[in-house]
């Protein structure tokens, strides 16, 4: 396995821990945790996919890269 697969691996799974976290209410989706992991997550895939191309991939990556930025930016936002 390539290192760009193993970093897409490692983002994937990022990502579906957060999910499955956010789905038992052990971290709540509205807060910036549940949102950086998915920045965090998706960012691994997003470098596999520079690699290994994947049109449909790097668009479903790049609208939950945007509405994490923005659900994080709403939360400071929130806060101030």
């Amino acid at each position: 396995m390539a290192w760009y697969d193993a970093l897409g691996l490692i983002g994937s799974v990022v990502i579906v821990v957060a999910y499955y976290m956010a789905t038992r209410n052990f971290l709540p989706a509205d807060r910036i945790p549940f949102n950086a992991a998915n920045i965090a997550g998706g960012a691994l895939v997003m470098i596999s996919l520079v690699y290994r191309p994947n049109l449909g991939a790097i668009v479903i990556e790049v609208m939950f890269l945007l509405i994490a930025l923005l659900a994080i930016w709403r939360n400071l936002r929130a806060r101030a």
